[in-house]
């Protein structure tokens, strides 16, 4: 498997809203008119043309700039698609001028907070209270903190 990264196009649309996490909130749209608007940049990692995963890096973030809302479909994890978007995102992130990228992550996220470790990003022990997350990040919502973690990694360290 080949796994290329570029923005979003109008094109894959109808395949990301057909995996989107939470259709009923619509994110694939707000996320793809927050990229025209420049606020954010809506990545998707492709194997040859099909999309099989999704990051976001915004610019207006709080943390900004912030890795977020990455999701690899399920039946393509485990593959280097994560590796490959949060590749890309710091890149972009770099180009930027910005010499950090941050991400907020449930500290109950198991599959997600060894993989930010593994990318090298961390912890800045820092919290983040979370209300209503946009999109849940653990599978069973009892488990689901109130606060995630803060995470950096440098763009500057060699």
């Amino acid at each position: 498997m080949a796994i290329t990264v570029r923005p979003a196009i109008e094109d894959d649309l109808p395949v990301l809203r057909a995996n989107q996490a939470r259709p009923d909130l619509d994110l694939v749209d707000e996320h793809f008119q927050a990229q025209t608007e420049g606020r954010l940049v809506y990545a998707v990692a492709l194997d040859g043309d099909e999309p099989i995963g999704t990051a976001l890096l915004d610019y207006s973030s709080d943390l900004a700039p912030e890795l977020r809302n990455m999701y690899v479909y399920p039946e393509h994890r485990r593959k280097g698609a994560g590796r490959a978007l949060s590749t890309w995102i710091e890149q972009q992130a770099r180009e930027a001028g910005h010499n950090a990228v941050f991400l907020a992550v449930d500290p109950n996220n198991e599959r997600a907070v060894p993989l930010y470790v593994s990318l090298e990003y961390h912890p800045t022990g820092e919290h983040l209270f979370v209300e209503e997350p946009e999109v849940h990040q653990v599978t069973d919502e009892e488990s689901a903190s109130e606060y995630y973690a803060i995470y950096k990694k440098s763009l500057t360290a060699r």
